[in-house]
């Protein structure tokens, strides 16, 4: 029986993506870099994402229902870390089911470290407004949890076929049900690994904005797996109406709405 064809892209094309996702890759490294304590360029970390990156736009297939970013920061990560490990006199042991497993939960808690920058001092994520102190350890630790089971759907979705993001199939039809500037803020934060205060640059915001909106639908994500049945979407906070506004001007479909209709 013949191979699939692989639908890749020509050598134009793969350096295009190259120059168009440099700065990106660049900022996976640092990422990397802070988690290890290292200086992302003079540790090597620069020269591991830039392979990998070169590496991926050449395997790329525009075919398959995966971003390219989402198709290549797992691989640019996993170079980054391992430079990481080398320069700190770790021995790799990624061949092995153990060590593959080591790796994806240290890519996880550093995902999460990134997500939830408040961790690094020990305290736990923002809990409910106006709550008692069990109260808010009871939020945090319910935001924490969540943002890690969604983080591990979309670390292996993201290296993922269709058919395997299935298994995340519940976390995902919710959060296409959602408003796409709350989708959009999803996918930044947990497929592209951007940080809140990224999103919120990009967007001319204050982080807060960015943050508050982020607690938000992760209360509605809870709520909404725990209850097994459909709830109304959370309304758009002020602070970002003006370009939640210019998204539905654009009639951009969500990013997760979409993740969903190429995956049926």
């Amino acid at each position: 029986m013949n191979e699939p064809e692989v639908s890749r892209l020509s050598i134009a094309e793969a350096d295009l993506l190259v120059l168009e996702h440099r700065i990106w890759a660049e900022g996976v490294a640092r990422s990397v870099a802070r988690a290890w304590n290292l200086d992302w360029q003079m540790d090597g970390l620069d020269g591991a994402a830039m392979e990998a990156l070169i590496f991926c736009s050449r395997r790329f297939d525009p075919t398959r229902a995966i971003p390219f970013r989402g198709y290549a920061r797992k691989r640019i990560h996993e170079a980054s870390s391992e430079a990481a490990r080398k320069c700190k006199g770790w021995v790799s042991r990624s061949v092995s089911e153990k060590g593959s497993l080591e790796d994806k939960a240290r890519e996880l808690s550093i995902g999460i470290l990134n997500i939830f920058p408040e961790l690094r001092s020990g305290e736990l994520p923002g809990g409910e407004d106006g709550g008692d102190y069990e109260t808010n350890s009871r939020a945090g630790i319910r935001n924490l949890l969540l943002g890690a089971t969604v983080a591990a759907a979309t670390q292996n979705a993201a290296s993922s076929s269709p058919e395997e993001i299935l298994d995340y199939k519940r976390i995902i039809e919710v959060l296409a049900t959602m408003e796409p500037i709350h989708q959009e803020i999803m996918w930044k934060i947990y497929w592209e690994g951007e940080s809140m205060r990224t999103v919120a640059s990009s967007w001319d915001t204050d982080e807060l904005n960015v943050i508050r909106e982020h607690k938000v639908i992760l209360a509605h994500l809870s709520k909404s797996i725990a209850t097994q049945r459909s709830l109304e979407p959370p309304r758009v906070r002020p602070g970002l109406k003006s370009h939640s506004v210019k998204i539905e001007k654009s009639k951009k479909t969500g990013m997760f709405r979409q993740l969903i209709s190429k995956g049926k």
